[in-house]
């Protein structure tokens, strides 16, 4: 039951009422109701309890605590972290490492409290059924019976921890955890406490030093009635937050760089962050504008930010928990400072756009600078067709190769692209034009290709085309190269570029 003692008999997303039926409807109610209350004074249903731990434990608790742990057999010591967030009730957080709880929370948004606390990380087996102690005590006695492996670590944590003490328990339930914590109150909350005539302060011990903590005395005897403070533990970590949002195995500890971060590129950087990419490197000289901001993933109120400084942003209030570098400059400019940035990238994708640019890089990975691969990556008119080229240096041909002597690239879905292009007034600078949605649908299609490259499947370089809405440019009187005449809509192509003639810089 829940704190209104209200019995639930179905859980409203696997059942739902037949309106056509309300004789049934009761019928079906009051019988379950009576089976859960039979089974439950007869102890058939223990294992309820398990799948309901949650609901049980929160209706004692009256504090929330977030945790950014990793669930493990061993007891150890953690880091507790206050902090305040302007949307947030909760205030507190739990993490492995003070840096790695104080990245999470400053990325997210909130101002971290500087006071450095412990508090303990304790596996158990089981902490029994419902209704679970409320006291010191009656804490102890329910480990010594439920858990015995517990009992030592936990005191002696507490022999030198200072009160108020933190515990954050976690228990084995079918292929995960069950996690909660409890707190042990110190001397000010006793005082305050109803119980408090009843307990005698603990004042020296024989045999100990002087104001030495005796935490099995404190528990046992001492403050045995002292209340025990519940706490509600809200996981944050990217595993829990993955399987409850995803599938829960897409993690990748690859680091991925990313050359470019306008509409596409930002895109690319969600889509990969989407997919479990932890790890980014972002490199873009430019700052957003109005005219950015239809289709890139930042917004107006990043106009006049440095584009990798707004997407960062945006990616991290999304997932605290990625770990992003950022450089505002050119990138052939970063790598005469910093000629191996690349080469901490496991693959870099290159969204420029500029094709100078891109055949200043594919030089770079043919004399061996780069020695990493790169995923060149553009887009055509009115998002006709996009494509990619995927060069490691250790396979044969590179970007180069799928552009003919006058810089035409061979495989264009649109006759001729360039007709298509635009121009801005006053400066007369150029712009290709095409949609949000249409780009989207692009980068999930060429997401799943970046998977199959991180995966190790892809032995040789590939160019990959993807394919719009070849029907709708038809009707708007845009002429379709000969060789995608009956392609079909929305679909996609690989090519090897061995494949390709041999270009003049993979003949050099």
């Amino acid at each position: 039951m829940d704190k209104r003692k209200v019995l639930c008999t179905f859980d409203a997303e696997v059942a739902h009422p037949n309106v056509s039926n309300p004789q049934g409807v009761l019928d079906e109610v009051i019988q379950k109701a009576f089976t859960l209350v039979k089974k439950g004074k007869s102890g058939e249903n223990s294992l309820d309890y398990l799948d309901e731990f949650e609901s049980y434990w929160i209706q004692e608790a009256n504090s929330e605590i977030l945790s950014l742990l990793s669930i493990s057999p061993e007891p150890r010591e953690i880091h507790l972290i206050s902090f305040t967030h302007p949307n947030w009730s909760v205030t507190k957080l739990v993490a492995d490492t003070r840096m790695e709880g104080e990245t999470w929370l400053v990325q997210a948004g909130a101002t971290v409290d500087p006071t450095r606390n412990k508090a303990f990380y304790l596996p158990l087996e089981s902490i029994g059924l419902p209704p679970f102690p409320t006291k010191n005590g009656e804490f102890l006695k329910r480990l010594k019976t439920e858990s015995g492996d517990a009992v030592k670590p936990l005191l002696e944590f507490l022999n030198k921890d200072i009160r108020p003490s933190t515990i954050v328990f976690s228990m084995p339930y079918k292929d995960g955890h069950i996690i909660g914590a409890w707190e042990h109150a110190n001397e000010q909350q006793y005082k305050t406490s109803p119980h408090k005539s009843k307990v005698k302060v603990q004042k020296g011990l024989k045999g100990f030093r002087r104001c030495k903590r005796n935490a099995l005395l404190e528990l046992q005897r001492d403050f045995r009635d002292l209340s025990v403070k519940k706490l509600l533990v809200i996981r944050v970590d990217k595993i829990r937050l993955f399987t409850r949002g995803g599938d829960g195995g897409i993690f990748s500890s690859q680091r991925i760089g990313i050359i470019g971060c306008g509409s596409i590129g930002s895109h690319i950087a969600k889509s990969l962050v989407d997919f479990g990419i932890e790890r980014l490197l972002l490199i873009d000289k430019e700052k957003l504008t109005f005219g950015n901001v239809a289709r890139h993933l930042c917004g107006a109120n990043d106009v006049g930010n440095f584009k990798v400084r707004g997407v960062h942003q945006k990616l991290a209030f999304h997932f605290p928990h990625l770990e992003v570098t950022t450089y505002e400059y050119d990138v052939l400019r970063l790598l005469r400072d910093y000629e191996s940035v690349l080469n901490r990238c496991d693959f870099s994708i290159v969204a420029l756009g500029h094709f100078p640019t891109e055949l200043r890089l594919n030089r770079l990975q043919k004399d061996g600078i780069i020695d990493k691969p790169l995923l060149y990556v553009w887009v055509e008119p009115f998002l006709a067709g996009a494509h990619a080229v995927y060069v490691d240096p250790s396979y044969t041909g590179c970007f180069h190769c799928v552009f003919e002597e006058e810089h035409a690239f061979l495989k264009s879905v649109l006759a001729e692209p360039g007709l298509y292009s635009k121009r801005e007034a006053g400066c007369q600078s150029t712009f290709v034009p095409y949609g949000i949605v249409e780009v989207k649908r692009f980068i999930s299609d060429l997401t799943f290709f970046i998977e199959v490259i991180q995966s190790g499947k892809i032995k040789e370089n590939v160019l990959f085309t993807w394919l719009g809405n070849l029907k709708l440019q038809k009707e708007k009187g845009r002429k379709i190269a000969g060789r995608w005449a009956v392609a079909e809509n929305y679909s996609v192509r690989r090519f090897p570029l061995a494949n390709f003639a041999r270009c003049e810089e993979c003949n050099r």
